[in-house]
């Protein structure tokens, strides 16, 4: 299978570029990028598509312009506008292998969107995507479609090729067993019946040996696990703390059995190896392209190592076609048996 994407320096340059017929495309947009709805509207275009923090195309991140990348006849759209109301069925999902999966990755619905979206998906169908959205963290309107932009939306494109999956995080964990023993919504309010930062920031300074004074500048360093029933880590991003407690990227149950992990930089490319060595294995090697979902917070915590990183994965996938999206968590599947928001990892998919 052909892949038909490519890099545009802004909108602009891609609506003056775009004058085929068959002109449906996802966009995957760079938040610096200046995006004009009313530009595409008045344009031919049929396009979809969603904002992120930065957008990767072979092995080099761009905080700016676009990837187009054009949508083939049997390449099916769902767009969902408020994610708290799903408005289509199982008949939608027929003779799809694998779904693309865009979400606003800031809002309060996505795990119960992910539950419901994945009780209509045929068996062994592979689902993988990401969080859409800005940085520094701010609610905005990222999902969009013909229609429009939307804030809680999402946007799924349903194929019918197989997408193989890797995915892993590399995060080493610190202090482990601990409970959740008091929890409003997203924010952790005590750890073990201790005041949660002040047992948190302890901790921190007992493995760097040193009295921390702002806890900030540590936070994507040191992210929470929390632990499922199989022993798997879900990694779990601190967007900030106040109030002295940890507020995490979505809703945690109380009494949650959680881990305090811990960043090692040449752990987390080891990891992203991993990861492509999974999605491209399954394929044997014949992939056409490889797509990665990398949390925005592991570039801001490999800093000049994660152009390596992207690198190791271009090379390790045999220098195919590499595309994808610094996100706010990623989606995927492990298995047949529930759709998760994770964070802090590095997601590959091989199309075969």
């Amino acid at each position: 299978m052909s892949i038909n994407v490519k890099y545009y320096k802004s909108l602009d340059a891609f609506v003056r570029d775009c004058k085929d017929e068959n002109n449906r495309y996802l966009l995957l947009v760079a938040q610096e990028c200046k995006f004009y709805m009313s530009l595409l509207k008045n344009s031919k275009i049929e396009a979809y598509g969603a904002i992120f923090p930065e957008i990767i195309f072979e092995a080099v991140s761009y905080k700016d312009g676009l990837l187009a990348y054009k949508l083939d006849d049997d390449e099916k759209i769902i767009m969902q506008n408020d994610i708290s109301k799903i408005s289509f069925d199982k008949e939608q999902f027929k003779q799809t292998k694998s779904v693309i999966t865009f979400v606003d990755g800031l809002s309060h619905h996505i795990d119960e969107f992910l539950d419901s979206f994945f009780e209509l998906l045929e068996p062994q169908t592979q689902v993988l995507g990401g969080g859409a959205g800005v940085v520094p963290f701010s609610r905005k309107e990222v999902i969009f479609s013909p229609e429009g932009i939307y804030k809680d939306a999402a946007l799924l494109l349903c194929k019918k090729q197989n997408i193989n999956i890797g995915v892993e995080h590399g995060w080493s964990i610190l202090k482990d067993q601990l409970v959740t023993t008091l929890v409003y919504e997203t924010n952790i309010l005590q750890i073990d019946y201790d005041n949660a930062l002040d047992y948190y920031k302890k901790t921190i300074e007992e493995d760097l040996n040193i009295q921390i004074d702002n806890i900030n500048d540590y936070l994507n360093s040191y992210p929470i696990g929390l632990i499922k029933f199989d022993n798997e880590i879900l990694v779990k991003e601190i967007f900030d703390v106040s109030n002295n407690s940890l507020n995490i990227s979505n809703f945690i149950s109380q009494n949650s059995v959680i881990a305090i992990l811990k960043g090692n930089k040449e752990k987390l490319i080891n990891a992203a190896k991993q990861a492509t060595l999974e999605a491209v294995g399954k394929c044997e090697n014949k992939q056409s392209a490889v797509l990665v979902f990398e949390c925005v917070s592991r570039k801001n915590f490999l800093k000049e190592s994660f152009d390596d990183e992207m690198q190791m994965i271009k090379t390790t996938s045999d220098n195919r076609l590499m595309l994808g999206v610094l996100t706010l968590g990623e989606i995927v599947n492990k298995g047949d048996v529930n759709l998760n928001l994770f964070n802090k990892t590095c997601l590959v998919g091989a199309i075969c």
